[in-house]
């Protein structure tokens, strides 16, 4: 029972993770107007 609850929950993170990403893409592509790769490099943490 543990490992089908595990394995159903890796999926759900990876996809709420891409979530997270598209959204911080999609908010400095409004912000922005543009994506530049040069302002995304300088924002890494």
């Amino acid at each position: 029972m543990m490992g089908q609850v595990f394995a159903s929950l890796v999926p759900t993170v990876a996809a709420a993770e891409s979530a997270i990403g598209l959204a911080i893409f999609v908010i400095t592509f409004r912000v922005r107007g543009t994506i530049a790769v040069e302002f995304i490099n300088s924002i890494q943490g």
